[in-house]
């Protein structure tokens, strides 16, 4: 399954919109900290394993493609 979501800065949250997600993180987007955040959320979000969710596009955007195995 494919999924986009948008990225914001702010308390940890995940909102469903109609055309994706809208993920919150308070993570700083140095060393890639924000994205493992939102790895992270997600597989709580869709309860998966964090190895099963990879960013497709959008690795240094705010808008991001996001593939998640067995779903």
């Amino acid at each position: 399954m494919i999924i986009n979501i948008h990225v914001y800065r702010g308390p940890k949250n995940i909102r469903i919109k109609e055309n994706g997600l809208d993920v919150y993180t308070d993570e700083p987007m140095e060393n890639n900290r924000a994205n493992a955040d939102i790895i992270k959320q997600l597989s709580k979000f869709y309860n998966v394993n964090s190895k099963d969710i990879k960013i497709i596009s959008g690795l240094k955007s705010k808008k991001k493609s996001i593939l998640i195995k067995n779903k």
